[in-house]
């Protein structure tokens, strides 16, 4: 919370357009999760979620106040979790771990989905960027090999500066102002940032709900699959629970162990991308 907040007051013009970037995805993804566990609760034999007008992918039937308020503060937030009656499920505990596992299965989907969409853009961005020799670099943004590397050299302020093509693959949710941008434009480059955004959103919320902590739905697969206990945590421990992730959260805790499996989830990605270039002969 507190790095948000230092680089906010450091430059908030940056932050304010990633914010304004990120937010329709994050929204977006926070409400396909809750959706996801409403549909298949329903397909379980349970329409609470349906009766309550949660079985939509409106934003505004499954946002929190005080959990939008944070995203708008901290940027960490949270939607309203679906209602559901275990008692109308057709097998008690195999349609529980059905409903937990939908929500971070659904954002599972969007991530790969997403990431596929945004390696398509890239290869059609960089088969359109001219290659050329080290020592003959030309125009905005060219590619050439240096040290043994694939790079993407783009000019600014009469001197070019690189990176390495395996290094935007790696990081490709976060791509487009090096490549996209120069290639496509300014505003599709703006989309395009918004897709990434999307895609990391629906990653970090697949991982972070799979923490087996209650209320989380981590605790629940736990649980049906291995502990054996009631299908939810007696009040008092879920309290004490909660109370415990959100202090962690805020610490930065979680942020930190998130974002290091985020960098290998990424990182793979990048890897099989790299693969898929190299077969469509854009990478050496």
């Amino acid at each position: 919370m507190l790095t948000y907040i230092d680089e906010f007051l450091s430059d908030p013009l940056h932050m304010l357009v990633i914010f304004l970037l990120a937010f329709p995805g994050r929204i977006l993804a926070l409400s396909a999760h809750e959706f996801a566990h409403a549909w298949v609760a329903n397909r379980c034999g349970d329409n609470t979620a349906k009766m309550l007008g949660r079985l939509t992918l409106n934003p505004l039937k499954h946002l929190d106040p005080l959990g939008t308020i944070m995203m708008l503060l901290v940027g960490y937030g949270w939607a309203k979790p679906v209602p559901v009656n275990p008692r109308n499920y057709r097998n008690y505990r195999r349609d529980d771990l059905k409903v937990s596992v939908a929500g971070v299965t659904m954002n599972l989907i969007l991530f790969v989905l997403t990431m596929l969409v945004l390696f398509f853009i890239f290869a059609a961005a960089l088969a359109r960027v001219p290659v050329t020799g080290i020592h003959q670099l030309s125009g905005a943004i060219c590619r050439a090999s240096y040290l043994g590397e694939d790079c993407l050299f783009n000019l600014e302020n009469g001197s070019y500066y690189y990176v390495t093509v395996r290094e935007l693959l790696q990081n490709l949710p976060y791509a487009s102002e090096y490549l996209v941008a120069p290639v496509f434009g300014e505003v599709p480059g703006y989309l395009v940032q918004m897709l990434g955004y999307f895609a990391v959103t629906n990653l970090v919320l697949c991982l972070f709900n799979l923490l087996p902590v209650p209320p989380l739905d981590g605790y629940h697969v736990l649980n049906d699959l291995f502990l054996r206990r009631s299908l939810f945590a007696n009040p008092n421990t879920a309290r004490i629970a909660s109370s415990a992730l959100f202090l962690l959260v805020m610490s930065g805790a979680v942020g930190r162990a998130l974002g290091w499996v985020d960098t290998q989830v990424l990182n793979g990605a990048g890897n099989l991308a790299a693969m898929g270039l190299r077969a469509m002969g854009l990478m050496s």
